[in-house]
């Protein structure tokens, strides 16, 4: 069953079971008033007739004796009056009656030397007759019952017209409530069926640019529909940045397997030439196997940087800690001392880091300062010079790293952070093209940036900027 037939089935329930208690409390209520009525009517009459009776001494014997009024005179067509003595003898009958009598029993009569008017309710052929039973009593004696009946065939007629009225009403009313819950329940899960609809062409066709752009009222299912568009542009997101992770995959694993045919290739040479030469010339011999540690090398750093993208790619978080940034830049700097960089002048201005901590991991940290230094140092000739600078901003403190190398033009700055992107493939210092990524992704761990400004011929400034504690 739909939800929309759920719905209105709920409804017409609700509404069936809410009639029927109001019909059914409609209906006792005003059998109970057109019963009180009646009762009302017959006790008025019984009393009357009682005030009627007369008590009166026959001369010459002075005896009391009980006159009764004429009874038809308070009888009506539906109304009948009878009264009967403690021996069960009819004494007075209206004429209505027709030589019959209204019920009566000994238990009827008894219960009259209570003294207490009570009412009865009988049943003969397809009628009921409501009977009062008024003891008649005379200066504390018990001489019988006035009986004054009333035919409830009225009642029982307007109580059936009422029932008739209720049932075709409550039919009426649950039939159109089913037929507005039906056409309301369409207009209420509009949302839902557009929801679903848009969903089901987004499996088949894979557009994730459809939206439902609900601009209804702000309720539960606007609501849903505005769920709905956020999660798809979403997964619009991370499906675009899926598509690109997936072509950047393809692009690594092409640039990877290029990378690393070369030192595989220049290796393989090498091996061969010097099985053909032997032992021949030990100066050929000791330069080829140099030349071979340095491809072997070559190989293992670019291995390690493939995996250091590889942790990244397969979402891995670095583990981090409050550090002191003097002590992490202290630690770089006496590391890059012992570097054989040539005649290459490395100025280093501390004092600002002092007293300020970042929540970091040291190592990964020190290598993404290592990777700036090693660029600054590759690309910097040996009179030329290499700074590290604290600088501070409020919330962030930045490291940059400066020289007066060979630049990089503008058309390139926007894609050395790709990877095994280099400026110029054919310099001989160029590296595997993975460093600056590698850096931008440590830097991104610590929830910091990465800036870059340079200009060739005079030098290029990197600075990594860091929240501080």
């Amino acid at each position: 069953m739909s939800l929309r037939s759920r719905l209105t089935l709920l409804y017409s329930t609700v509404l069936g079971t809410t009639l029927l208690l109001m019909a059914l409390l409609l209906y006792v209520f005003m059998a109970s008033n057109l019963m009180a009525g009646v009762d009302k009517e017959i006790a008025q009459q019984s009393r009357e007739v009682l005030l009627s009776i007369r008590i009166v001494d026959r001369f010459p014997f002075p005896l009391e004796e009980v006159v009764l009024p004429d009874v038809d005179v308070f009888a009506a067509p539906d109304t009948y009056l009878q009264v009967v003595n403690t021996r069960g003898k009819i004494i007075a009958r209206s004429q209505n009656l027709a030589g019959q009598s209204l019920p009566f029993s000994l238990r009827t009569i008894t219960k009259g030397q209570d003294g207490k008017e009570f009412y009865q309710t009988f049943r003969y052929e397809n009628a009921r007759l409501r009977v009062i039973n008024h003891p008649l009593i005379i200066k504390g004696n018990y001489l019988g019952i006035i009986q004054v009946g009333r035919s409830l065939i009225a009642v029982d007629q307007a109580l059936n017209r009422l029932k008739l009225l209720l049932i075709i009403g409550s039919f009426l009313a649950i039939a159109v409530a089913a037929t507005s819950g039906w056409y309301l329940s369409k207009v209420a899960l509009r949302p839902v069926t557009e929801i679903s609809k848009i969903a089901t062409e987004i499996a088949k066709t894979g557009d994730m640019t459809r939206r439902i752009n609900y601009r209804g009222p702000k309720d539960e299912l606007g609501h849903l529909a505005d769920t709905f568009d956020a999660m798809v542009s979403k997964l619009e997101k991370a499906y675009q940045r899926l598509q690109e992770s997936h072509s950047a995959q393809k692009r690594f694993v092409a640039d990877a397997s290029h990378e690393l045919r070369t030192p595989l290739t220049t290796i393989r040479g090498n091996v061969e030439f010097l099985q053909k030469i032997g032992n021949s010339d030990p100066e050929i011999t000791k330069d080829i196997l140099k030349d071979i540690e340095s491809e072997a090398e070559r190989m293992s750093r670019l291995i390690q940087d493939m995996l250091a993208l590889a942790r990244a790619d397969a979402g891995f978080q670095l583990q981090k800690s409050p550090q002191s940034l003097h002590e992490i830049l202290i630690k770089v700097i006496r590391s890059v001392e012992r570097w054989d960089v040539s005649q290459t002048f490395l100025t280093a201005d501390l004092d600002k880091a002092k007293g300020i901590t970042v929540n970091a991991n040291k190592d990964y940290l020190q290598e993404a300062f290592f990777i700036l230094l090693d660029n600054a140092f590759k690309y910097t000739p040996p009179e030329g010079k290499v700074t590290l600078e604290v600088l501070e901003n409020p919330q962030e403190v930045g490291i940059a790293v400066r020289d007066t190398g060979i630049g990089i033009s503008p058309d390139n700055l926007e894609n050395i952070f790709k990877r095994f992107y280099r400026v110029d493939p054919s310099r001989k210092k160029g590296g595997t093209g993975l460093g600056l990524a590698i850096c931008k992704w440590i830097v991104e761990q610590h929830e910091g940036r990465i800036e870059v400004e340079s200009e060739p011929g005079k030098g290029s400034t990197f600075t990594i900027w860091l929240p501080t504690k």
